[in-house]
Order: C-alpha cells, then sequence, then structure tokens
C-alpha cells in the first residue's frame, strides 16, 4: 500500500457534466483506473428517457442517487443498489428522471479486453 498517495475527493461543484452517449442524458466522469480502466460516473436520465438495451464486458455496480429506474423488468428506486454479473444486459428507463452512480470494472471505449488472469 502506498501511504503517500492521497484519496480523491471530487466536489459537487466541480463535477464537469457532459453529454451521454444516449439522447436525454449526461454524464459526469469521477475516476478512472488508466492501467485496468475501471472507471466510475454519474449518470442523469431525463423524465421519460432510456438507455437500449446493452450488456457488459464485466461486472458493473449501479446505486441510485436519485429519482425511479426500470432495469428490464427490475424497478430501483433512490437508495437502491443493483450489481450485474459479466455479460448480464439490461435495458433503462425512467418516467420520473433519475440519476445513478455507476462503476464498471472495465472501459470498453478506451482498452481492449484483457483477460483477469493477465492483471496478476
Amino acid at each position: 500500500m502506498n501511504v503517500s498517495q492521497k484519496h480523491l475527493i471530487v466536489r459537487k461543484e466541480d463535477m464537469v457534466w457532459e453529454d451521454g452517449m444516449y439522447e436525454g442524458t449526461k454524464m459526469a466522469y469521477l475516476w478512472e483506473e488508466p492501467e485496468t480502466g475501471r472507471v466510475a460516473f454519474l449518470v442523469k436520465v431525463e423524465a421519460g428517457g432510456t438507455i437500449p438495451f446493452h450488456d457488459h464486458p464485466r461486472r458493473e455496480v449501479a446505486f441510485v442517487v436519485e429519482g425511479e429506474v426500470r432495469l428490464n423488468e427490475d424497478i430501483m428506486r433512490k437508495g437502491d443498489f443493483l450489481t450485474a454479473l459479466d455479460q448480464e444486459a439490461h435495458d433503462v428507463y425512467t418516467e420520473t428522471g433519475c440519476t445513478f452512480f455507476i462503476y464498471i470494472d472495465y472501459n470498453i471505449n478506451k482498452h481492449k479486453l484483457v483477460p483477469l488472469d493477465d492483471l496478476k
């Protein structure tokens, strides 16, 4: 453990919101680990917004910060937690609008896939 390394705090007022990958979404990237591409970010989805059916090559972790969202047939509300397994697919829809925190083990937009055993 590197004790000289300081933890990271991203203040709300310093978050940079940009257009998301899908219409009616905004994203604020919070952290990325360059060696692996692990990434944490916030996603805002406007009321009536959708994120099409998709999967992830690795683990996804999500926490609803505000609002309500449907993933496939499951409803998540403020304070609910989700973890999706590798290759599990879902769509996202919100009538009310929502914000959720996402952590993904791998950023497929920036890195090619590397087997987990190769990271040891």
